[in-house]
């Protein structure tokens, strides 16, 4: 059993999605979004003070302008409550990023990129106006299959030998 940094899929698989249903639209990955605070800006001007204040600025994983909206997608393998949650936030921001002021009259469409089709998500996205898509690469859908392995007989031994070498090694 091999270990994967889950936080390292979800960037590849909307990279992925991007390139596939956006492949001649601007797409901007882990996108910044909010505005600069008025105390920087006149310190430093715009420019700078976006550089600066980048750290402390909420992400989407990817914003997509069309010639006609703005597309705000987020992947999520396992914690679609995330998702819901964080898109509507997001999508008020989008008018008040300094970076998108040229597309801030477009309307913004909210996308949740799951890996299977699940009811509650389902509803829940019809219910804020967040499209659901279940779409998803081998490599997403495996990472979703090992989870429901995680307690099976097999993968708590190989957990556990797995912890046992690490302690033999000086680790834990």
């Amino acid at each position: 059993m091999a270990t994967h940094l889950r936080r390292d899929l979800e960037p590849r698989w909307v990279s992925w999605y991007c390139a596939k249903h956006y492949p001649r639209d601007i797409v901007k990955l882990r996108c910044p979004l909010g505005p600069i605070p008025d105390a920087l800006k006149q310190a430093v001007g715009e420019a700078k003070g976006i550089k600066m204040y980048r750290p402390w600025r909420p992400e989407v994983d990817a914003l997509v302008i069309l010639p006609g909206a703005i597309d705000i997608i987020e992947a999520k393998i396992f914690k679609y409550m995330d998702g819901l949650s964080k898109l509507p936030r997001y999508k008020d921001l989008v008018p008040l990023t300094p970076e998108l002021r040229a597309w801030r009259d477009l309307p913004v469409r909210m996308w949740l990129l799951i890996p299977a089709p699940i009811d509650w998500v389902q509803a829940s996205g019809t219910q804020a106006d967040v499209g659901v898509v279940t779409e998803a690469p081998d490599y997403i859908k495996q990472a979703w299959e090992e989870r429901d392995k995680y307690w099976t007989k097999p993968y708590m031994e190989a957990r556990e030998k797995r912890k046992e070498k690490l302690r033999e090694l000086g680790f834990r």
